[in-house]
């Protein structure tokens, strides 16, 4: 069994018992609601590498928030039984919850893993089915640089302000929300470029 293209190929002999009728295990998964979605990257080296190095550190980020979140709500119970006041844990662990959102949103995006209404994928085809995804593509990435420059306005025009509880910096705060946009808006770029584009030119398939 060898790997081409995301998908499984079977080049070796049949086992004892193997049965040509049985789902091989693609399709198998897709029978059970699997997700085979594959991470977008770049077609050449190094940016290929650099965009799978960007994935990996945004899960790591995502799994240390949500770790930092479950310490922190723990922190909250723990504070009513000691001596104590740790007012500070219950608002670093709602930040902690937008900042997981925005930093993994880049990834999911990469993975096509957003929560979307696939309706158009049974009615269309072709062409008209690539236009609507490149349209759809093009709506994220506008509203992530319009959600970007707004951002960007509230962090240029902070005064040096800060949480009531933990004192965080609103600046700080305020500019994990651009970063999570930027990556989401770099995401839909590739996928413009690397599908939309391709498959509205009739280069790729969009469905089956």
């Amino acid at each position: 069994m060898t790997q081409d293209d995301d998908r499984l190929t079977w080049d070796q002999p049949p086992a004892v018992g193997y049965d040509p009728q049985a789902p091989r295990p693609s399709e198998e998964v897709e029978h059970l609601g699997g997700d085979q979605n594959v991470e977008l990257l770049p077609e050449r080296q190094p940016w290929r590498s650099i965009m799978h190095g960007v994935g990996v550190i945004e899960q790591a980020v995502a799994s240390v928030l949500l770790v930092m979140i479950l310490v922190l709500v723990l922190a909250q119970v723990l504070s009513r039984y000691v001596p104590g006041t740790w007012v500070w844990t219950g608002e670093v662990a709602r930040l902690s919850l937008v900042w997981t959102t925005f930093a993994i949103a880049g990834y999911l995006a990469a993975y096509d893993r957003h929560i979307a209404i696939h309706v158009v994928d049974w009615a269309l085809r072709g062409r008209p089915l690539a236009a609507v995804q490149l349209f759809a593509s093009v709506a994220v990435l506008v509203t992530c640089v319009l959600m970007m420059y707004a951002v960007y306005q509230l962090v240029a025009t902070d005064v040096g302000g800060e949480t009531p509880a933990a004192e965080l910096p609103l600046r700080f705060v305020n500019a994990v929300p651009f970063i999570g946009f930027a990556l989401v808006a770099l995401r839909s770029i590739m996928r413009i470029v690397l599908v939309d584009l391709p498959a509205f030119r009739g280069r790729v398939e969009t469905g089956s």
